[in-house]
């Protein structure tokens, strides 16, 4: 019930400080204690010497058949519009965004958003400004129509802003991006499913790798002269919706940052 909301947080809270690897700063997260305690452990704890009463078992959410990403066109309840696009990798410039603004002033629109799969949708949009929208984002390199790798790619800022970082991220993804457009051009029209790459400069996957089709963890990697040079560790088979499950990690199989085009 929602208004129990607040009292399960707090006891939440309370078992992670209580309970919780606060002292190691490499598991000084909620989910060490869970992992090493299991479910059910955590639920007891949480019920008896938290909440004091049981948590109310509620009806399972339906499951969600793809992830949602807000890219295209989508009918609001106001009767305007959404138009929700896809920079490579989440990436756009002051300068970019500052016409983005100018767009939105002309079609009357004082509303955007950005969204977890690092797209930017431009909310309450007319119908009769919908095309000039459309065509101006266009003219930005944010089209409303991407590709298949344009729009299921991600990428964490990487080690150009990240001290944690051991590769470089977004640029890689500005690159890859496009040479995955020209050398896939005769099948892309046939890809029926998304195939979505995540791309992280480290194992703490901000841009969750687990969770996509082709994971890339940055890291050092053997260069065969017995020297090492930025690369990634692969994942593979991660997906959400009906079949979520996290990807497995291929521990023996790391590519260089130049390969992953080839790859």
């Amino acid at each position: 019930p929602l208004d129990e909301v607040p009292d399960v947080w707090e006891a939440v809270t309370k078992v992670f400080r209580d309970y919780g690897y606060r002292r190691l700063r490499a598991k000084a997260r909620l989910k060490f204690l869970i992992k090493d305690w299991g479910i059910a452990k955590f639920r007891e704890v949480l019920e008896t010497e938290y909440l004091k009463r049981p948590l109310l078992d509620g009806p399972a959410p339906e499951p969600v058949k793809h992830p949602i990403d807000h890219v295209g066109v989508q009918r609001l309840k106001n009767g305007l519009n959404a138009v929700g696009v896809a920079p490579i990798a989440g990436r756009v410039s002051g300068t970019i965004l500052s016409a983005v603004a100018d767009l939105m002033e002309r079609a009357g629109s004082d509303r955007a958003r950005f969204t977890p799969y690092q797209k930017l949708v431009i909310l309450d949009v007319p119908d009769d400004k919908l095309d000039e929208m459309i065509a101006g984002l266009d003219e930005l390199g944010l089209p409303s129509r991407p590709s298949t790798w344009r729009k299921n790619m991600m990428a964490c800022t990487g080690i150009e802003f990240c001290k944690l970082s051991f590769a470089e991220t977004r640029v890689r993804a500005q690159s890859l991006v496009p040479e995955l457009e020209r050398r896939m051009e005769d099948i892309n029209s046939q890809l029926d499913v998304p195939i979505t790459v995540n791309i992280n400069g480290c194992p703490n996957s901000c841009a969750r790798i687990q969770i996509a089709d082709i994971g890339f963890k940055g890291q050092m990697v053997d260069d065969g002269d017995g020297g090492s040079v930025e690369g990634f560790q692969v994942h593979l088979g991660g997906s959400l919706g009906l079949d979520a499950g996290f990807g497995r990690k291929l521990r023996q199989h790391k590519v260089t940052s130049d390969e992953l085009g080839d790859y």
